[in-house]
């Protein structure tokens, strides 16, 4: 899930509404087709696991397929789609696919062992407000909970808030902060070490317990260079709390403050 995570928030840039300006638009083209499709690719910096001090590139692609308010898009390893068909409120499934946790950089917590790639199902909700300094900002709230179906896994939930401001025609800038609550069963699988762990990989034993998993904060900006073409990138921090944060993987081997960064392109038609 951890790189997922990290993907997700760069999809969130790179999904959002493009910035066009008037007269770019065709002219005497009639009505527009409630049907909108955005494809793209890009690439996000960002931790190994998280809380993990070593780094990686990953590529990711960006699709989106909109008719009205409806959509579905991709989000992070899965896919999200919006069934409410409503201008400012959001609803609806999330399927993602979990990475589990094998093959990391760090010698030390690769000796641990192996959590199994996994199936994640949840639900989102959201609503937007529009014009609140003027008439070209809007300010967001959205929860998700997500739970692991295919293994005991546990279950997290995240609320997130975003204000984006339309600064000029073209560009949109936004900035956002999050939180994650995480049960006991995610703590206890992604952070807690019994003894067969700490013998493999000479780390104490540990016992992480529910509660506050991290706390975010993102900056991004989006181009439009054309109608069609549009350009990003987004950069953030996050810092793991409480147990996770004092999880030996974590502690020693690792850092609680995370950073990431992305850039990608995209193509709507």
């Amino acid at each position: 899930m951890a790189s997922g995570y990290f993907v997700a928030v760069a999809l969130g840039l790179a999904l959002a509404p493009s910035a066009v300006r008037a007269d770019d638009k065709p002219q005497d083209s009639g009505p527009e087709s409630p049907w909108r499709v955005t494809l793209g690719a890009g690439g996000i910096y960002h931790p190994d696991y998280l809380g993990s001090d070593e780094y990686e590139i990953q590529p990711f692609p960006v699709l989106k397929v909109e008719y009205d308010n409806l959509y579905v898009e991709t989000d992070g390893p899965g896919v999200k789609a919006n069934v409410l068909p409503h201008g400012l409120f959001e609803f609806g499934p999330i399927v993602k696919y979990g990475e589990g946790r094998d093959d990391v950089e760090d010698d030390v917590v690769d000796r641990l062992p192996e959590i199994d790639d996994e199936l994640w199902v949840g639900l989102f909700a959201g609503y937007t407000e529009k014009g609140i300094f003027g008439d070209r900002d809007s300010l967001g709230v959205e929860i998700e909970a997500m739970w692991a179906a295919t293994d005991d896994n546990g279950s997290t939930a995240t609320l997130g808030v975003t204000y984006g401001l339309q600064a000029t025609q073209r560009l949109q800038l936004s900035i956002g902060t999050s939180a994650t609550y995480a049960d006991n069963d995610y703590a206890s699988t992604y952070y807690s070490i019994d003894a067969a762990g700490a013998s493999a990989s000479g780390l104490s034993q540990f016992s992480a317990g529910d509660g506050l998993r991290d706390v975010g904060l993102r900056v991004s900006a989006r181009y439009a260079i054309t109608r069609a073409i549009g350009i990003g990138a987004m950069a953030g921090v996050s810092r793991l709390m409480d147990d996770f944060a004092d999880s030996p993987i974590v502690d020693e081997r690792g850092s609680a403050t995370q950073v990431f960064g992305g850039m990608f392109l995209t193509y709507s038609f």
